[in-house]
């Protein structure tokens, strides 16, 4: 993401209590699977609220390149799916820094016609770990070739070069190339079968694919570990496709009344969600908090005026809802006791190493910390005023806005990396009574 190295906000010290109701933006990770099912599908597919932010646009981006028709409506984006077909092909398409569509892309085009596209990214994406899923893909034909590193972005992939049927996915890194894969799939000439060791990371996010899958119109049959899976050539039908809220950019909105004291509504929040990290809403309430369903209405979330601090002395392991990893660190310093948490070695591998970015932001705000390969021990503290490295990674910057409103503030760089994800980010907390300060012109 393109910004000025000097480029700092200020999120100062929050001095009131919080009581406010926010609108959480759609879901990040669901609005990429159903824009790239509806690109797949034959038909206009309406996809209705949508994220719009960098990781969605670039998905839109590159599915126009391929000369697939998207139309913009009130409440979201009318897709009219190009199937198999590829009316656009020998491009160079930019994923830039959206991991998702990094991993579905490449699945998408080598399962579909034929052709040949060049896949770029970001700096940052170029970065991020590939190999799981070309491994994958060699099994099942010639269908990609990285330009640079073995296992890494840019890459070259061909279309119609799918001549097996069946592949093993390594699912420790990332669940996105198991993702990839099923997606892609029912757009094959013929069934395939994609196998597992059973461990797959982060496997809610699987359950998410199979579920789109299937209101697209798709034929899968998947075992309950994951180990096997089979997906059938129908094709995607077109589908009038809801998105729900974003259940990690809500984790930050619900750490804020946790962290400030007070009351937050969330309306769009969805009790039952397959999204991992509603966890988020259950963590808070096991740190003290008071979590009411509001129905149809969302959830509430209230710190009682009697404590004076959250419930500490707990270990989670967030291994299969990691992206909530930084918010819950962003709360530690917080509770009366010190907080473990456990599983998200992966996390290291993701935007920036998060887990070593956050060791030096905790330090940096003055909170005792020891990192773990897998997570860190956090100790109660007093945060001061710091500035601190959000690496570029939109999770650290929201995290970070928490930690610091609830202390004595704190200066980000970087701070439009938020867009990755939720643009809105600054304007959401300002409007819920915190103060957001640019220096840039200063």
């Amino acid at each position: 993401m393109s910004q000025h190295p000097s480029q700092r906000i200020i999120v100062e010290k929050f001095t009131s209590e919080l009581d406010g109701t926010v609108v959480v933006p759609g879901s990040k990770s669901i609005t990429n699977r159903a824009l790239m099912m509806a690109l797949c599908g034959t038909g206009a597919s309406t996809i209705r609220n949508p994220l719009d932010s960098d990781d969605t646009r670039a998905g839109l981006a590159a599915a126009q390149a391929l000369g697939c028709q998207i139309d913009t409506i009130s409440d979201g984006v009318v897709v009219h799916g190009i199937g198999r077909d590829r009316p656009v092909t020998g491009s160079s398409l930019n994923v830039q820094s959206a991991g998702t569509v990094a991993r579905f892309l490449p699945c998408v085009l080598a399962m579909g016609g034929a052709g040949e596209w060049t896949i770029v990214a970001s700096k940052q994406m170029t970065l991020r770990p590939m190999k799981g899923l070309f491994d994958a893909l060699d099994m099942l034909g010639d269908c990609i070739r990285p330009l640079e590193r073995p296992g890494y972005l840019p890459a070259v992939v061909r279309g119609a070069a799918i001549t097996k049927n069946e592949a093993f996915v390594d699912g420790s890194v990332s669940s996105q190339y198991l993702s990839g894969l099923l997606i892609a799939a029912p757009q094959a000439e013929h069934p395939l079968v994609f196998r597992t060791d059973g461990h797959v990371v982060q496997r809610q996010y699987v359950d998410i694919t199979l579920d789109c899958m299937r209101s697209f119109g798709a034929e899968v049959e998947a075992t309950s570990d994951l180990s096997s899976i089979r997906v059938q050539p129908t094709g995607y039908a077109a589908t009038d496709f809801q998105i729900e809220a974003d259940a990690s950019t809500a984790s930050y909105f619900a750490a804020l009344p946790a962290a400030l004291k007070g009351s937050l509504v969330i309306p769009n929040a969805v009790r039952n969600s397959r999204q991992p990290d509603v966890r988020f809403l259950e963590l808070v309430g096991q740190l003290g908090c008071d979590v009411t369903w509001l129905g149809s209405k969302g959830v509430r979330i209230s710190r009682p005026t009697a404590l004076s601090k959250l419930k500490g002395g707990f270990t989670f392991n967030l291994n299969d809802c990691s992206d909530i990893a930084l918010t819950v660190a962003a709360l530690a310093p917080y509770a009366d006791a010190p907080i473990e948490i456990q599983g998200v070695a992966h996390i290291r591998n993701h935007e920036c190493d998060r887990v070593d970015a956050m060791t030096h932001a905790l330090s940096a705000l003055g909170i005792q910390v020891e990192e773990r390969a897998d997570g860190w021990k956090i100790f109660p503290g007093s945060p001061r005023y710091a500035e601190v490295q959000t690496r570029d990674d939109h999770r650290m910057a929201m995290s970070l806005s928490v930690l610091g409103a609830a202390g004595d503030g704190v200066s980000l760089d970087h701070p439009q990396c938020v867009a990755k994800t939720c643009p809105e980010f600054y304007r959401l907390i300002s409007q819920l009574g915190l103060a957001v300060r640019d220096t840039s012109s200063d």
